[in-house]
């Protein structure tokens, strides 16, 4: 059972390795080439991009669809979650002493939970919206579904394991085998597979919400009148 945690491991190397490539790219592009007149801050422009932007209400048809943007927000925050004790898995000892208290495990159990429920539910939008379906592909299917798997297993897991445990004890536990191996197996195809599909824009995302910012700041357009009293410390 321990080639499967070496595994999943590798993959997350090899996805880390990718990522890393992605981001190079950009950096040698460099910064946006803008030749006009500069009528506004720029640094204000790339923070209104990165926060008051990404709210509902800043976005074009977003607050028309709220339960849906809730349910977004909450599946991307499940991802987070879910990378995050994937990793402790790979400290032995933070483990120990990670989750020697029930009360935290039971907490991300249930975050967890909440996120898996959110993710199958945006599945089943993009295959039943009339709106949604004629311009959703394969990656979007795949991809959704590998971080529900991914979220789902990471949620099974941590509800039936106890806690206490070091991470050779887990592998020795026969009764909860299969659930360890599937985990493993879900994070290593969304691993290899997260640096070719849609979910690379965990590292475009930066560049495009920079590039946003630089263009609308530097004329002056963003962030708007009604927010810039927010910004004062900045223009």
């Amino acid at each position: 059972m321990n080639y499967f945690f070496y595994i999943s491991y590798a993959a997350m190397l090899f996805c880390l390795t990718m990522c890393a490539i992605h981001f190079l790219r950009l950096i040698k592009l460099g910064a946006p080439k803008d030749l006009s007149e500069r009528s506004g801050s720029i640094p204000a422009g790339v923070i209104y991009s990165n926060t008051v932007a990404m709210l509902p209400f800043q976005k074009e048809s977003a607050y028309k669809h709220l339960p849906t943007f809730t349910a977004g927000v909450i599946f991307h925050l499940g991802t987070f979650l879910a990378y995050f004790c994937f990793l402790i898995l790979f400290f032995d000892v933070v483990w120990g002493f990670f989750f020697q208290y029930i009360i935290i495990s039971s907490i991300i159990s249930i975050c967890l939970w909440i996120s898996v429920c959110c993710g199958i539910g945006l599945i089943i939008k993009r295959l039943t919206s009339k709106k949604l379906r004629p311009i959703s592909n394969a990656d979007d299917y795949i991809s959704v579904f590998l971080v529900t798997l991914f979220q789902f297993t990471a949620a099974l897991l941590f509800t039936t394991f106890s806690f206490h445990e070091h991470l050779h004890q887990l592998f020795s536990t026969e009764v909860h085998g299969s659930i360890i191996i599937i985990y493993f197996i879900a994070a290593t195809l969304l691993f290899i597979y997260l640096p070719f599909g849609k979910m690379r824009h965990l590292v475009y995302y930066f560049a495009a919400r920079y590039h946003l910012g630089f263009f609308y700041g530097r004329r002056g357009t963003w962030p708007p009148r009604k927010t810039r009293k927010y910004l004062n410390f900045i223009i």
